[in-house]
């Protein structure tokens, strides 16, 4: 039996490694991992684009990008990508008029949600820390430096991100819950939804996305 295209979006709060797992799966089927702060940063990065120059606007005022600019932008890129053979849409969309705007343009046939509890959340994030240099994670618990404070790799000093704080992260948190939480519903009543657990290792999440699109029909 021919295998379906995948015309996925990847859903989750933070620290789910939803990112991951598109990447893993980008690479494994062949077919384009698409981030939508990609696209954004390339819109902006435009000087000619006045969607560009209106999104601009918005982020240096420090403003949530209303859903009418970021669905022309997202619609603006897409309808010029060659998306024929699948793809993997990662950061779009993040609510349910998003979707529905997305619907116009491109058919999702699995929307994959990587499940993860909030307490999970804030233990992964709290305890990330980031080299200044080469930007490489680690992780005070799971992926420790080999001296404290210190990147292996290249020696330069660690640092924590002002989004890694406990309390920013429950806000974002937050705001997950509202916005982007009620895809789940939405897609599952189109019959779309395909949930992961996420507090797997990585290669375990990855192993079970694999198997369950397998026998979907989306890999012979």
């Amino acid at each position: 039996m021919k295998s379906k295209h995948l015309q996925a979006i990847i859903f989750g709060p933070q620290g789910s490694g939803k990112g991951t797992q598109g990447s893993l799966l980008s690479e494994r089927l062949n077919i384009p991992l698409i981030g939508a702060g990609d696209l954004f940063r390339a819109e902006m990065a435009d000087k000619k684009s006045t969607l560009g120059q209106l999104v601009d606007q918005y982020v240096n005022q420090g403003l949530l990008v209303p859903d009418e600019l970021v669905n022309a932008v997202m619609a603006r890129h897409l309808k010029r990508m060659d998306l024929s053979h699948g793809f993997i849409l990662d950061g779009y969309p993040r609510n349910v008029e998003q979707a529905t705007s997305l619907e116009r343009i491109l058919t999702i046939n699995l929307a994959i949600h990587i499940k993860i509890d909030d307490t999970e959340v804030i233990k992964r994030l709290s305890g990330r820390s980031q080299c200044s240099e080469c930007k490489s994670v680690y992780h005070e618990t799971e992926a420790p430096p080999a001296k404290k404070g210190i990147c292996t790799l290249c020696g330069e000093k660690l640092f924590r991100r002002e989004d890694d704080k406990e309390d920013v992260i429950k806000q974002r948190l937050k705001a997950y819950h509202y916005m982007t939480a009620p895809l789940a519903n939405y897609y599952r009543q189109k019959g779309t939804l395909l949930a992961i657990n996420g507090e797997q290792a990585i290669h375990y999440v990855f192993e079970d996305i694999m198997k369950k699109i397998a026998k979907l029909g989306f890999i012979t």
